[in-house]
């Protein structure tokens, strides 16, 4: 067990530096923009990348995940070319005529969606359609346990992405269109980088069988990306309605900061797909399975206490004149533990994918998720007249606490798997007895010090660590004293 829970945290390691980085250029790219547009052309900017988003939910249509569940189905590697073929030609084909309906219909749907700037949706069709055709060839690397290789590629679009606009906006200075031509650029080359590794992979075969199979594991996703990003966006309409813009714009700039916790549940997500997938639905797999969830809670829970005790120290943080978020918003500090316990439960509902996936389930995932949404919004027209923004923030918690434990019962039916509930239920009481203080007294810098120091010796005390893993993890550090 020791052993693959090594390599699952190795992996999820090496995917996070990956994921931070890509993450890490949208905060780069933001005093670009702010600086070189106004504020009228970085709505604009906004509003695009926001379409685009929202269709790459649609474009994808989860063949990505699809291929990891039939890939790996197979030893033979005859089996796994005709899937990995089949599924490359799907993508191809399949954006191939999004894009060209986005592309031919560029002047209604700018209409719709900004008034005017009919090119961008033109640039939007292009970008779509390269973004689009690489997830394939991305998950076969992640598949085929090759996270070097795939961090190397996503660096190498994060640093022409970033370079590329640095050179548009403050060379040239093409203002917003050059957003766009930096970004298709960028598109571009790591599309043509990634079918380069994988070309040789690809046959001139396809399974009428194996697309229908592809379509029906995958096509679940769709309403289910659609309601995640509901979960991440609605609620700033519903603000809107019920308070006003300003509100908007201090809620937004809060929920930016719930990035740290998303960024630990996805890199995880990425090294957690493959893996459950190559171990099966085997009865050896259950107990790391369970393993698993105790430690991704111990994880993200111990992110969770450290950075909700110095979220205010993190807010108020400058260098030179401009601090992390403006004083302007000051006050809401603590809007942000809610966001971050949030993507603990979403992270906990990636942990219970294994029985709807091996059960070929999919479908679950769509209900589930389309359910959190609706509790969700629900809970922001009944909370935010009561609390404000702390009452959209709650809805989101509840929300995810819903996907969480609705797929945990799912999952159970599926594929049982004996997790240990009173190890994940000591780490929930500790953190939550950790935290909630902030919201009833002010507390000092040396207080909070002394709360995190704490925390892993009262696990410590209550017997939480057990000798055999505490050997285990120090094996993830190989240059240690022998």
């Amino acid at each position: 067990m020791s052993t693959n829970i090594r390599s699952l945290t190795q992996h999820t390691m090496i995917y996070g530096v990956g994921y931070i980085a890509t993450r890490l250029v949208t905060f780069l790219l933001l005093p670009l923009y702010t600086n070189q547009l106004s504020a009228a052309e970085y709505g604009l900017v906004a509003l695009v990348f926001a379409f685009l988003a929202f269709m790459n939910h649609i474009y994808n249509f989860g063949l990505d995940s699809a291929l990891m569940r039939f890939y790996g189905e197979d030893d033979d590697p005859k089996q796994k070319s005709k899937v990995l073929s089949t599924a490359i030609w799907m993508v191809l084909a399949v954006s191939m005529v999004f894009s060209a309906t986005v592309y031919f219909l560029y002047r209604p749907i700018g209409q719709i969606l900004m008034g005017g700037d009919y090119i961008l949706i033109k640039y939007a069709a292009l970008i779509l359609y390269l973004d689009c055709i690489i997830r394939v060839p991305f998950a076969l690397l992640r598949m085929e346990g090759r996270p070097v290789r795939f961090i190397a590629l996503r660096m190498l679009n994060v640093i022409l992405t970033l370079g590329l606009n640095i050179y548009y906006l403050t060379v040239l200075k093409t203002g917003v269109i050059g957003v766009f031509q930096a970004t298709l650029i960028a598109s571009a080359v790591t599309a043509v980088a990634i079918y380069a590794v994988t070309f040789l992979k690809i046959r001139f075969t396809f399974s009428g069988s194996l697309a229908k199979d592809l379509l029906l594991f995958g096509l679940p996703f769709i309403p289910m990306g659609l309601a995640t990003a509901a979960m991440e966006m609605l609620n700033r309409k519903i603000i809107e309605v019920l308070l006003d813009r300003e509100a908007v714009g201090i809620f937004s700039a809060y929920f930016k900061l719930g990035i740290f916790i998303q960024l630990v549940a996805t890199a995880f997500y990425y090294a957690w797909q493959p893996f459950f997938m190559k171990a099966g639905p085997q009865d050896t797999s259950r107990p790391v399975f369970a393993r698993v969830l105790t430690y991704f809670a111990a994880v993200s829970l111990g992110f969770w206490v450290i950075i909700s005790l110095f979220i205010k120290e993190i807010v108020s943080f400058k260098i030179g004149s401009t601090y992390l978020i403006g004083p302007d918003y000051w006050g809401y500090e603590l809007l942000v533990p809610l966001f971050l316990l949030a993507y603990v439960f979403y992270g906990i509902n990636l942990v219970f994918l294994p029985g709807v996936y091996f059960e070929k389930k999919t479908r679950y995932l769509a209900y589930v998720t389309i359910l959190a949404a609706a509790v969700n919004v629900g809970l922001n027209f009944i909370l935010i007249p009561l609390l404000g923004l702390y009452g959209s923030a709650m809805a989101s918690v509840c929300g995810y606490f819903t996907l969480a434990l609705v797929m945990h019962f799912i999952s159970q039916r599926l594929f049982r798997v004996p997790y240990e509930y009173a190890r994940v239920a000591m780490l929930f009481v500790l953190a939550f007895a950790a935290v909630v203080p902030l919201y009833l007294f002010e507390m000092t810098v040396p207080l909070k010090i002394l709360i995190v120091i704490a925390f892993p010796i009262i696990l410590k005390i209550l017997g939480f660590f057990k000798k055999a893993e505490i050997e285990a993890i120090k094996g993830l550090i190989p240059f240690r004293k022998k």
